[in-house]
């Protein structure tokens, strides 16, 4: 399935949802694997960033930065009960051995119209993270 966005693709899988996203950098790949995971919950070009989340995230490895970050949003929206549209990096980087990242999803109240899919969760089976030739790429599975 395609998605709007050409820095996006659905791939297939048997269960669940697999994308894969792609960027110059981490950041940018965590924004655009963040819009993916949005565009499967809701409609998120009809979201309305009325309501803005701060997200922090440590991890040992790329992998689990990406994965640990999406989960955060996930849970995010569900407690708040909000829909996003958007995820922007504002600070990320390495101290010691751990990776870490702020950043702020912004998004509005939950409602039936705006909604598609439920996700249960972020899985670290067949999610990574790699850089190829000045691209960053990202897999992730979605648990639905």
């Amino acid at each position: 399935k395609a998605l709007a966005n050409p820095m996006l693709r659905h791939l297939e899988h048997k269960a669940d949802v697999l994308f894969e996203a792609t960027g110059k950098s981490f950041a940018e790949v965590l924004e655009e694997s963040a819009r993916a995971l949005f565009e499967t919950i809701a409609d998120a070009k009809r979201i309305k960033a009325t309501k803005r989340v701060a997200v922090k995230q440590t991890a040992r490895s790329l992998d689990e930065l990406l994965v640990f970050t999406l989960s955060d949003l996930l849970s995010e929206s569900d407690a708040r009960e909000l829909f996003f549209a958007r995820f922007k990096v504002r600070r990320f980087g390495k101290k010691g051995s751990l990776f870490f990242l702020e950043g702020v999803a912004e998004g509005e109240p939950m409602t039936p119209r705006l909604g598609r899919t439920s996700v249960k969760a972020v899985t670290l089976h067949e999610s990574k993270v790699e850089q190829k030739g000045g691209m960053w790429r990202a897999r992730v599975l979605l648990d639905v």
